[in-house]
């Protein structure tokens, strides 16, 4: 099955590559098929130093946005082979991977429902998941959705999230 959320842009899938690097990594490192999402960043925040565990969540969150990660109970794991991934001799995935990675459509929508709605981005990311699978649609565009069905101006990211749908500008 074709994954709906892959890109074919060049920036988006520099950045779901980088993404399966750090998570094959993770998971390399740890020896493990399946972990806690505490022992996923515990490992980028804690033993790696390069990430917050804020940041390390959100990572967290862009894997299973894009499915390079499904959540079974308390457990992550990857939907790739992880073993197969060559991680690079030094690679580090710091604060300004973090940056582009947060640069994406997603990010800027629920920033600004959380900030005009005073919502709690755990349960926008959750809600926007749930929307994304339940309707079989982009997470871009359910976080798009759950923007307007609240009430938040959505204007601004409509040509984009156009794009996005027709990969035409």
């Amino acid at each position: 099955m074709e994954n709906l959320h892959e890109r074919l842009d060049g920036e988006a899938n520099i950045m779901m590559e980088e993404a399966r690097k750090v998570i094959a990594f993770v998971f390399q490192k740890k020896g493990k098929e399946r972990m806690t999402e505490k022992e996923f960043y515990m490992v980028l925040s804690f033993e790696m130093g390069w990430l917050t565990p804020g940041e390390g969540m959100k990572i967290i969150e862009y894997a299973l946005q894009h499915h390079l990660l499904e959540k079974e109970g308390d457990e992550i794991y990857p939907t790739f082979d992880y073993k197969s991934v060559e991680v690079p001799l030094g690679f580090k995935f710091d604060s300004k991977k973090m940056q582009e990675l947060e640069r994406g459509l997603i990010p800027r929508v629920m920033g600004k429902i959380m900030k005009e709605k005073k919502v709690g981005e755990r349960n926008l990311r959750n809600e926007v998941r749930r929307l994304s699978e339940e309707m079989n649609i982009y997470p871009e565009i359910a976080a798009l959705l759950l923007a307007k069905k609240n009430g938040v101006g959505i204007e601004e990211f409509i040509d984009e999230a156009w794009e996005l749908i027709t990969g035409k500008g």
